[in-house]
C-alpha cells in the first residue's frame, strides 16, 4: 500500500483543484442520472396526459403499489399462519422486507412528485415546455461540471508529472557515477518519458474516471433499488465473479506491463547508442546489423506488450457479457411482471430500470477494469521511486566544510578502490602534489590512471585510504566548494549543442566578453571561432559534432580556462589528436597550467617531461615516482614506455603509450 500512498502525495500540493474535480465529477454523473430518471416524467408528460391528468396517475399508481404492498404482506401472513414450525425472528424478518418495501415505494413516489411539482402546469403544453427547459438545465449543468472536472484534472496531471520528472531529473544530479555506469542511457531516459506517461494514465482513469464512475453507479443502483430491489438483487449475485476475476487479470497485468516498460527502456537504449555512434556505425558499414538489433528489441517489446494486451483486453468482453446476461434475464423477468400487471411497477418505472441497468453497464465496468490498469501505472510508480530511492554511493557528510582555496599540497594516502563486481583498480596508491606542482601519470591502459584522478572531484569515493587537500579528506568538503577548484579536461570532449559562448562559459556564472575572448585566445581558439559567420554565437551541435577534434578540445580548455580553477585535472586531453592539434592544445595546456598545481594523465610521454613529478601506474599499483631523467635512469617501466615511444617516432609511427 506504501507505493499507493506515495503517489498520491505528490497530488498533495494541488489537492484543492483535485478536490473541486471530484466534486464536479460527481455532479456530472449526478446530472446525468437525472437525465435517466427523467424518462419516466417524460413518458407520463407526452403520453400519460390524453385522458389522464398526472395527478389521476399518481393517485392510481399509490393505489396499485399500496395494493402490491399488502398483497405482498397478506401472503407473509398467509405463510405464518400455515407454516407451523415457522419462527417469531423468520415472522421478524418478513416484516421487515414489507417496511423496507413501503419505505422504497415511497421514495419512488416523492421522487415523481419533486419532478412534477417542477414541470406541472395549467394546461399539458406548458407541462411540456417546462419539461424541457427542466432537461435542458440539466443538459447545460451536467457539461458545464464535465468541461470544469477534465480541466482541472488535466492541470492536476500534468502538473505531477512535472513535478515526477523534475524529481527525477534532479535525482540524477545528485546519483554517483557508478550510477550511471551500471544502468543504460535509454533505460534512465525511459524512466522520465515511458514511465511517468504510464503512471499519468493511471491517474487519469483513477481521478477523471473513478469519481465520475462511482458516483453513478451509486446513483444509478440506488434508481434500480427503489424501482425494484428484488431485480437488483438478483443483479448483484454476479459480481462476486467479476470481482475474482477482475483480480485475477490485474496480478497478471502488473507482471506484463512491468516486463514490457522494461523492454521499451531497451527500445530507448538501442536508438540513442545507434544516434550517439552513427558515425562508427558508417564507418563500419554495419547499418544491417543495426536494423536487426533494432528490430530485436522493437519484438521482443512487441511480444510484451501483446501478452500485457491480450490479459488486458479479455477483461472488457468478459465483463460485458457477464453483465449483459445478468441484464437481459432481468429484461425478461421485469418485462413479463409488467405486461402481467405484478411486481409493484408500472411501464413508466420500467422503462426507467432498463435504461438504469443499461447505463450500468459503461461505468460499472470502467469500475472493473481500474484495477487492471492501476496495476500498470504501480509497476511504472515501482520503476520510478526505486530511481527516486537510490541512495547516491558520493554524498556529503553532515556539517561539510567549505574550502576556500589550496594552500600547501592534495595527497592520496594509501588509496584503494575496486569498482563493483570488477577487478583492483587502486591498490594501496601513497603520493603528494605540493601546490604549484605539475604532476604526470603515465602507464599502460587499464593500470588505473583515469580512476586515479577521478578521486579529486569525487567521481568515485575510495574503500580505503582518502584524498587529503591541506590536510583535510575531500569526504569532510562540501561538493560545490570541492569542484570550484577544480577544471577538469577529458580525451572526450563533452560539448552542449548549445553557441560557442555558452559552452566556454559553462559553469561561470558570469563573465565579460573580454574574459570569455581572453580564455578563448589562451586555448588558440579565438582564431578559429572567429572565422565562423557568427563567431562566439555559433552553434556547435548535438556533442560539438559541427567542430573538428582538435576544435572541440581547444573549446573544452578555454571552459577551463575561464573557470580559472586552482587544479587541473587532465585525462588524456591530446591521444586523440592529430599531430596539428596536439601541437595547438598542448600550447593551450601549457597556457593553461602557468602558476597552477595540476594532474595531467599522459598519452605521448614527450609531452610531460618537463612536469616537477611522474607517477607510473600499473595494475592498479604506484610502481615508479621521479622526474623524467631519473626514471630513465631507475631502467624500469618508465625506461620501456619511452624507448617504445621513440623507437615509434623514429619510425614516423604514430606514438602510443597505452
Amino acid at each position: 500500500m506504501n507505493i499507493y500512498w506515495r503517489t498520491f502525495a505528490f497530488l498533495k500540493p494541488y489537492r484543492g483543484r483535485l478536490l473541486t474535480a471530484s466534486i464536479s465529477a460527481a455532479l456530472y454523473s449526478a446530472s446525468s442520472a437525472l437525465m435517466i430518471w427523467m424518462i419516466g416524467p417524460l413518458l407520463l408528460t407526452v403520453f400519460g396526459m390524453t385522458g389522464v391528468n398526472l395527478d389521476e396517475h399518481k393517485a392510481g399508481q399509490d393505489t396499485t403499489s399500496r395494493t402490491a404492498l399488502y398483497s405482498t404482506a397478506q401472503d407473509s401472513t398467509v405463510v405464518i399462519d400455515t407454516t407451523a414450525g415457522e419462527t417469531a425472528q423468520n415472522s421478524a424478518a418478513k416484516k421487515q422486507i414489507a417496511q423496507t418495501e413501503e419505505v422504497l415505494v415511497g421514495l419512488k413516489d416523492r421522487a415523481k412528485a419533486a419532478i412534477q411539482s417542477f414541470v406541472e402546469a395549467d394546461t399539458p403544453t406548458k407541462t411540456l415546455f417546462n419539461f424541457c427547459v427542466f432537461v435542458l438545465v440539466i443538459i447545460v449543468g451536467k457539461n458545464a461540471f464535465n468541461y470544469l472536472q477534465g480541466f482541472l484534472m488535466v492541470f492536476v496531471q500534468q502538473s505531477m508529472m512535472r513535478d515526477l520528472r523534475n524529481r527525477l531529473f534532479n535525482k540524477y544530479q545528485d546519483l554517483s557515477f557508478d550510477h550511471f555506469h551500471m544502468e543504460r542511457t535509454g533505460a534512465l531516459m525511459s524512466r522520465v518519458t515511458n514511465d511517468v506517461s504510464v503512471l499519468n494514465a493511471t491517474l487519469d482513469l483513477g481521478f477523471n474516471h473513478l469519481v465520475a464512475d462511482i458516483s453513478l453507479v451509486t446513483l444509478l443502483t440506488s434508481f434500480l433499488i427503489i424501482l425494484s430491489w428484488k431485480l437488483t438483487l438478483m443483479a448483484m449475485l454476479v459480481l462476486p465473479g467479476l470481482f475474482l476475476f477482475v483480480w485475477f487479470l490485474g496480478g497478471k497485468i502488473r507482471k506484463y506491463s512491468t516486463r514490457s516498460q522494461e523492454r521499451m527502456a531497451d527500445v530507448s537504449s538501442a536508438l540513442e547508442e545507434n544516434i550517439s555512434n552513427f558515425r562508427i556505425v558508417k564507418a563500419f558499414g554495419t547499418e544491417e546489423k543495426e536494423r536487426k538489433k533494432f528490430h530485436s528489441t522493437t519484438r521482443a517489446y512487441f511480444n510484451s506488450l501483446l501478452r500485457m494486451v491480450r490479459i488486458q483486453h479479455l477483461n472488457s468482453p468478459m465483463n460485458d457479457t457477464l453483465a449483459s446476461f445478468a441484464g437481459i434475464v432481468m429484461l425478461y423477468y421485469a418485462g413479463s411482471n409488467v405486461m402481467a400487471n405484478t411486481g409493484g411497477m408500472d411501464a413508466s418505472d420500467f422503462m426507467v430500470f432498463i435504461v438504469a441497468m443499461f447505463s450500468l453497464i459503461k461505468p460499472a465496468k470502467s469500475l472493473t477494469t481500474t484495477h487492471t490498469r492501476l496495476q500498470e501505472g504501480m509497476a511504472a510508480a515501482e520503476r520510478i521511486f526505486e530511481t527516486l530511492d537510490t541512495v547516491p554511493k558520493v554524498k556529503e557528510r553532515e556539517n561539510p566544510i567549505t574550502i576556500q582555496g589550496l594552500k600547501e599540497s592534495l595527497v592520496f594516502k594509501n588509496v584503494s578502490f575496486r569498482y563493483p563486481g570488477g577487478d583492483q583498480a587502486l591498490d594501496n596508491v601513497d603520493f603528494t602534489v605540493k601546490r604549484g606542482e605539475i604532476v604526470a601519470i603515465v602507464g599502460p591502459s587499464g593500470g588505473g590512471k583515469s580512476t586515479l584522478v577521478d578521486m579529486v572531484p569525487r567521481f568515485y569515493d575510495p574503500q580505503d585510504g582518502g584524498v587529503l587537500i591541506d590536510g583535510v579528506d575531500i569526504r569532510d568538503l562540501t561538493l560545490d566548494s570541492l569542484r570550484a577548484l577544480l577544471g577538469v579536461v577529458t580525451q572526450e570532449t563533452y560539448l552542449f549543442n548549445d553557441t560557442i559562448a555558452a559552452n566556454i562559459g559553462y559553469g561561470v556564472e558570469s563573465f565579460t566578453q573580454d574574459e570569455l575572448i581572453e580564455a578563448a585566445t589562451a586555448a588558440n581558439a579565438h582564431e578559429f571561432i572567429s572565422e565562423f559567420p557568427e563567431g562566439y554565437e555559433t552553434q556547435i551541435g548535438n556533442r560539438g559534432v559541427r567542430l573538428s577534434g582538435g576544435q572541440r578540445q581547444r573549446i573544452a580548455i578555454a571552459r577551463a580556462l575561464l573557470r580559472n580553477p586552482e587544479i587541473l585535472i587532465f585525462d588524456e586531453a591530446t591521444s586523440a589528436l592529430d599531430t596539428e592539434s596536439e601541437h595547438l592544445v598542448q600550447s593551450a595546456i601549457d597556457n593553461l597550467m602557468k602558476n597552477r598545481t595540476a594532474l595531467v594523465v599522459a598519452h605521448r610521454l614527450s609531452t610531460i617531461q618537463r612536469a616537477n613529478k611522474i607517477l607510473v601506474i600499473e595494475n592498479a599499483r604506484l610502481v615508479e615516482s621521479g622526474t623524467h631523467t631519473e626514471l630513465l635512469a631507475q631502467d624500469g617501466l618508465y625506461r620501456r614506455l619511452y624507448d617504445m615511444q621513440h623507437t615509434l617516432l623514429s619510425d614516423h609511427k604514430e606514438p602510443s603509450a597505452t
